[in-house]
C-alpha cells in the first residue's frame, strides 16, 4: 500500500480465521487493531511486528458487555490511529443445542449483531470507512443444530443489507460468508477434507486465501457495498449431485 497507513479492527483476532486474517492485512500494510476476548494475542502481535513491522495495538473486551463496547468504540474513534476497516470476526460457536436454549440466543445476537452495530461508532467522522461482518456458508440450508447461533448470524446477514443502505455512503457494509476452511477445534486436515467432499459441490475445503483475497477485493473496491460473498466450495448450494451432469450443445 502507498501512503498514509490504513488501520484495521479485527474482532476474535486471537486464532483460527481472525489470525489469518490480521496475518493478511498485515503483509499488505495496514496497522491493526487486535481483539480478543479469551485467547492471548500477544505472540500473534510480536510476530507480525517481526516479520512484517506491522504496528498493532491490543485490545481485551467482552462482546457481551454494552457498555464496555461503547467505551471502547468512542476510544477507538478518537485515537491516534483509529481503524478505518472494521472486520467482524469474532463469533461464540455453541454445541448443538434446544431452539429454548435461550443463553446461546442470548450470546449470539449481543456477539453477532448487538457488538457489531455499536461498532460502528468506531470510526472516526466524518471519514468513516469500511466494516466486513463475517458470516456461514450454510445458513440458507437450515441446519437447525445450534438455533441459537444460526438465528444470530440470520440476524447479522439481514444487517448487512439494512446497514449498507443507511450509513451509505460514510460507511461501506459488506459480508463474507465463509465455509469449510480450517478442520474442527481437534480434528485434522483429513477429516476437514472428508467434511468437505460430503458438503461441497466442489468436494473440497474452501481456501483461507481465498477468503483473505475476498476480504481485500471488497476493502479496495470503493463501489461495492451491500455484497455477501460467499467462499466455501459451494457449499451454500447445498451437497455434490451423486452423478455430474454433461453439458450439452444444441
Amino acid at each position: 500500500m502507498t501512503g498514509e497507513r490504513r488501520w484495521a479492527l479485527i474482532t476474535g483476532a486471537g486464532h483460527r480465521i481472525g489470525a489469518h486474517l490480521a496475518q493478511t492485512l498485515a503483509c499488505h500494510g495496514y496497522g491493526l487493531h487486535l481483539h480478543t476476548r479469551t485467547h492471548d494475542a500477544a505472540p500473534l502481535a510480536d510476530r507480525l511486528e517481526r516479520d512484517h513491522r506491522t504496528p498493532t495495538v491490543l485490545h481485551r473486551v467482552d462482546l457481551t458487555d454494552r457498555t464496555a463496547i461503547r467505551t471502547w468504540a468512542r476510544e477507538l474513534a478518537a485515537a491516534d490511529h483509529p481503524p478505518s476497516l472494521i472486520v467482524n470476526n469474532a463469533s461464540p460457536f455453541p454445541s448443538p443445542h434446544a431452539l429454548e436454549d435461550l443463553g446461546a440466543l442470548d450470546e449470539g445476537i449481543a456477539v453477532h449483531l448487538i457488538a457489531p452495530t455499536l461498532l460502528y461508532q468506531a470510526l472516526p467522522e466524518p471519514q468513516g470507512g469500511h466494516v466486513v461482518h463475517l458470516l456461514d456458508a450454510r445458513l440458507g440450508l437450515w441446519d437447525g443444530l445450534r438455533p441459537g447461533y444460526e438465528l444470530s448470524k440470520h440476524a447479522l446477514a439481514a444487517h448487512t443489507l439494512v446497514a449498507a443502505r443507511l450509513l451509505a455512503p460514510r460507511i461501506r457494509v459488506n459480508a463474507l460468508a465463509p465455509g469449510l476452511v480450517l478442520p474442527p477445534p481437534g480434528r485434522d486436515r483429513t477429516h476437514l477434507e472428508h467434511l468437505a467432499a460430503s458438503r461441497a459441490p466442489l468436494r473440497a475445503p474452501a481456501r483461507l486465501d481465498d477468503l483473505t483475497a475476498a476480504l481485500l477485493f471488497l476493502d479496495h473496491a470503493p463501489s461495492v457495498t451491500g455484497q455477501i460473498l460467499h467462499v466455501d466450495s459451494g457449499e451454500h448450494l447445498g451437497p455434490p449431485c451423486d452423478h455430474a451432469r454433461p453439458i450439452r450443445l444444441a
